[in-house]
């Protein structure tokens, strides 16, 4: 189990937990943050403005995050599916992403097509595979040929349909997986580059963005100016924006390295079994039909937050050196 949110923040503050204890209890009385750290310094052992901003910030995302998980444990426990190592997991996710991860295979969905192929009975099919690539794909697939059409949703009318229905399945299965999203954002953040390139036909009108037609930077390294400049190119209609790693953007491209994330997470490899090069385009379609759009679009949700933010400090820098400048210069100024 996480200690208590007051111990959390206490921690992270570098401070003791009874000063973190009064100043929640100084903020949820109505309190705000220059009061209690002008007048009440008694109180929180002398917490200044910047712990005590720090200080709310942190109590909203960690209160939000123990609703959220209480909410997550109660829908996993209303389907069956609460597993007392699944349930230990939730309670120690220490982050939103963390904890939504471990929804995700949990999560109320639209009927996807990995629902249809359960539906249609081809989950064992997917299984089997997984489990013992010695299995020939095509031989096995013919076991779950069901030309009938009553009911409609039993029906899988040759072996290519059982194993299309059967990748959807896996394919649901890797896409969802905790563990494995945490290592492919991990190292996307750390090698991925933001590539520009100009939408055909709006060279003229974005010319303004001229210097990013064909560009390409860490997006983990990149100042928040230019981010911010990136994606307003984007939102117009002249930039378009992907997530690459480095082979990807070799000549010749060369796949990402993510994809091999994907397949030795899973334990697949080409070892010349009937089922191993249908395992591993099944993971090579993970990651690329769902796996990169979805992480592609959370880091640059990210990259997007944090330029914000870097811009939001630095005009409220700008503007705390202005509104302490001497209003009349070398002139003593007495105010009343």
């Amino acid at each position: 189990m996480l200690p208590p949110i007051e111990n959390r923040i206490a921690e992270e503050l570098g401070v003791r937990s009874a000063q973190v204890a009064a100043a929640v209890q100084l903020l949820d009385e109505g309190a705000t943050v220059p009061f209690v750290a002008r007048y009440r310094k008694e109180a929180t052992g002398g917490l200044d403005d910047t712990q005590l901003r720090t200080l709310e910030e942190r109590l909203g995302y960690l209160r939000e995050l123990e609703e959220r998980r209480a909410a997550v444990l109660v829908s996993i426990a209303e389907q069956g599916k609460l597993t007392p190592e699944l349930r230990i997991d939730v309670e120690n996710a220490d982050t939103k992403q963390r904890l939504e991860d471990l929804y995700l295979p949990y999560k109320p969905k639209r009927r996807t097509k990995a629902q249809i192929a359960r539906e249609a009975g081809l989950e064992p099919l997917a299984e089997a595979l997984l489990a013992d690539p010695s299995l020939v794909p095509e031989v096995e697939a013919a076991k779950y040929v069901n030309p009938s059409q009553d009911p409609p949703e039993k029906h899988v009318p040759d072996v290519k349909a059982a194993l299309d229905g059967a990748r959807q399945v896996l394919m649901e299965r890797f896409a969802e997986d905790a563990a494995l999203l945490e290592k492919l954002r991990a190292r996307l953040h750390d090698e991925a580059l933001l590539v520009s390139a100009v939408v055909q036909g709006r060279e003229q009108d974005g010319a303004k963005f001229r210097d990013w037609f064909d560009f390409r930077e860490a997006a983990a390294d990149m100042p928040s100016h230019r981010a911010l400049a990136l994606l307003r190119g984007r939102n117009e209609g002249v930039l378009r924006l992907a997530l690459k790693t480095a082979p990807e953007l070799a000549d010749p491209p060369r796949p990402s390295p993510c994809e091999g994330m994907v397949a030795s997470h899973f334990g697949l490899r080409d070892q010349g079994r009937p089922a191993d090069r249908w395992l591993l385009e099944t993971a090579r379609w993970a990651w690329m039909v769902k796996l990169s759009l979805h992480l592609e679009l959370e880091i640059m949700n990210a990259l997007r937050e944090r330029a914000e933010d870097e811009a939001i400090r630095v005009f409220a820098r700008n503007l705390h050196d202005l509104l302490l400048a001497a209003p009349a210069g070398p002139r003593p100024v007495l105010g009343l």
